[in-house]
């Protein structure tokens, strides 16, 4: 395989899907080796997904105002 590597930078956590080369949607497992970001890569395309903990919002939202407030 002589194409270069690719990274992608997920935030869901244990598991990733993508939808692979073969048109299928694959799911990769992440895993936390050695106080390292979770990582995982698909055994099909060969495609690495590193972890990462979504920032807070810093946008302040009053009170009462949600996804469960219709």
């Amino acid at each position: 395989m002589n194409e270069k590597a690719t990274v992608r930078t997920v935030y869901d956590f244990p598991v990733a899907a993508h939808l692979c080369r073969d048109e299928a949607v694959h799911y990769v497992r992440l895993v936390r080796r050695a106080g390292q970001q979770p990582n995982g890569t698909c055994p099909k395309c060969g495609t690495s997904f590193e972890y990462r903990k979504p920032k807070r919002s810093t946008v302040k939202h009053p009170d009462g105002e949600g996804i469960v407030h219709f």
